[in-house]
């Protein structure tokens, strides 16, 4: 179940067949000061027992394991009344996988190898309402939208017209955006605050008549902007 309750921590369920999954997601999240293991399961089905007892503000689950699958468990999430955030975590990163976590109503989808910071960032993200895609995956994506139709229906991309041109600072941002990088990242990387970054990305996503990052992400790598 959604926690009614919120504070300033996010509560987590963590849901993986492999112990050592289970131990490095734990020993991750523990370097940070908000967000909080506070359930374990080993598959889906014992995840969604759990959602019967535990309130949770995100469910970050392995997509391949035995009795349940992590897109079984996102389906049956869905159908909760108030479901909790749901990302995705996998070792087998394929289109199909990806598409189907994302057309299912997920907020992320991440590759386990990924550097801690980039999990870390994806559950801040998806908990504000974001979406967080592997750099690698959001670039084969691209190949798959607007066709591929994502939580029922496709993403509104509008780009701007031909006598648009982004300005630099906007440019750095978006070439990490695109590289599948959180708000965070991108100003640490940047230099720059946590609140300009966030500020500029709302702006672009105005200024592309998008509704999402991923959107975003998307309608600037298709329009060639970034190769001016």
């Amino acid at each position: 179940m959604m926690r009614k309750n919120n504070t300033s921590s996010i509560w987590v369920m963590i849901v993986d067949d492999e112990p050592i999954m289970l131990s490095a997601l734990r020993t991750y999240f523990s370097s940070t000061s908000d967000i909080r293991v506070v359930a374990e399961a080993s598959d889906g089905t014992e995840a969604l027992a759990l959602l019967d007892t535990v309130e949770v503000d995100l469910v970050l689950a392995d997509i391949h394991m035995p009795e349940m699958d992590g897109v079984t468990l996102l389906r049956e999430i869905r159908k909760m009344e108030d479901p909790p955030v749901f990302v995705a975590v996998t070792a087998l990163d394929t289109d199909d996988t990806m598409l189907e976590v994302l057309a299912a109503g997920g907020a992320g989808y991440i590759v386990k190898s990924s550097r801690p910071q980039t999990i870390i960032s994806a559950v801040r993200d998806a908990v504000e309402g974001g979406m967080s895609v592997s750099p690698y995956a959001l670039k084969r994506l691209v190949g798959h939208l607007p066709e591929e139709k994502m939580c029922g229906k496709p993403p509104r991309i509008n780009p701007p017209s031909t006598g648009f041109s982004l300005t630099v600072p906007e440019k750095r941002v978006l070439r990490h955006l695109c590289n599948g990088k959180s708000n965070t990242a991108i100003a640490e990387a940047l230099n720059y605050s946590e609140s300009t970054v966030k500020k500029q990305v709302s702006n672009l996503i105005a200024v592309f008549g998008v509704d999402s990052r991923l959107s975003l992400a998307v309608a600037v790598i298709r329009s060639g902007h970034l190769d001016e």
